[in-house]
Order: C-alpha cells, then structure tokens, then sequence
C-alpha cells in the first residue's frame, strides 16, 4: 500500500538536510532517506531523488542560513567588533548544538572535495559570498582606522574564509573561552 506524503517538497528538504547534515552524503542510503522523511523507498527512486534532495538541502542552507547571515555582517555598522560577534556567533552556535554538526558547507567540502562537480557551484557562491562579505567589513576597518595595511585586504578575507574550516574542527576538542581566545588571535592578525 503507497504511503501518502504528508509534508511538502520544502519539508522534505529540511528534514533531508537534517540527515545529511549528521551523517554525511556517501553515509546516507535511499533507504535512511526514505526512513527519516516517512515515505516509502520508491518515493526516493522515483520522485525525490537522493541527489535531488541533497543539492536542495545545500541550496536551502545557503539561502535561509548562511545568506542572511552574511547580509547582516555586510549590513553591520562596525568594523573588525563585526567580525568578532560573528566568529563569536557561529562558536556559541556549534558548542550549544544549534547546529547538527558543525558547518554543512564545510562537511559537504570536506566529504565531496571534488569528487562532485554538481556542488561547485553551490560551494562557490558560498565562499564568494562570505569572501564579499568579510571584504566589506575589512574596507570599513580600513576607513574606521582599525587595520594598519590596507593593501592586504584581498588576502585578508581569504585568511577569514579560512578561520571557518579551523573553528568547524577545533571545538570539538576546545571550549568556549579557548575558541574565543583563538579568534582574537588570528583578527589580532590582521589589524
């Protein structure tokens, strides 16, 4: 007997993005798919493929979470305080567990390296987003008279870019007040 689906595409993605969040791409089987959304297997055969969840689940990620994120850091008055709050922001956000595990983009880049060209575009716009964002923040350093060399501001951001993969290993084993510590460093390196 066919199971009805009694959540929406969206739903489904969101619920999809939770487990491949936890557990990975490679890790999750139609099956686990079919189990955690509550629809039969042939569902994800044939409807709502594997891949079609997962590149989704990636696409909502990026829009709903790290998109406005990055638009309040671009949109933010201060300058390096910004960058601080926002490092600040995504630690409090791993160590209290509102995340499922650390960063999704970071563990889809880690997993998938290039074995999947599909998600480059995904990853790129990601990184480029953030990358834009920090750049912004750094020029308005630079004109509040927080960063000495200003002609660093391109290396800089991809240093930032960076702090993300570091910060998406290290509280694993580090606490709170050590990962801030950490932060405070590595923006001490750029003014």
């Amino acid at each position: 007997m066919a199971r009805t689906l009694h959540n929406s595409y969206p739903e489904l993605v969101a619920k999809a993005q939770y487990l491949f969040w936890v557990k990975g791409y490679k890790s999750v089987t139609p099956d686990d798919l079919a189990n955690h959304l509550d629809v039969s297997t042939s569902t994800i055969y044939n409807k709502y493929t594997k891949d079609m969840l997962f590149m989704d689940a990636l696409e909502s990620y990026v829009v709903s979470l790290s998109d406005p994120i990055m638009e309040n850091l671009r949109n933010s008055k201060e300058g390096m305080e910004s960058l601080r709050g926002f490092f600040y922001m995504l630690i409090d956000a791993l160590l209290d567990k509102s995340f499922p595990r650390s960063c999704l983009m970071v563990n889809t880049v880690v997993e998938l390296r290039n074995e999947e060209n599909r998600v480059s575009d995904i990853y790129d716009r990601y990184f480029g987003n953030m990358r834009t964002s920090y750049l912004s923040v750094l020029k308005r350093a630079v004109k509040m008279k927080e960063i000495k060399y200003s002609d660093n501001l391109e290396k800089y951001a991809d240093f930032l870019v960076g702090i993300i993969f570091g910060i998406s290993i290290l509280y694993k084993i580090k606490t709170r007040e050590e990962l801030r510590l950490y932060i405070d460093e590595q923006l001490s390196l750029v003014i």
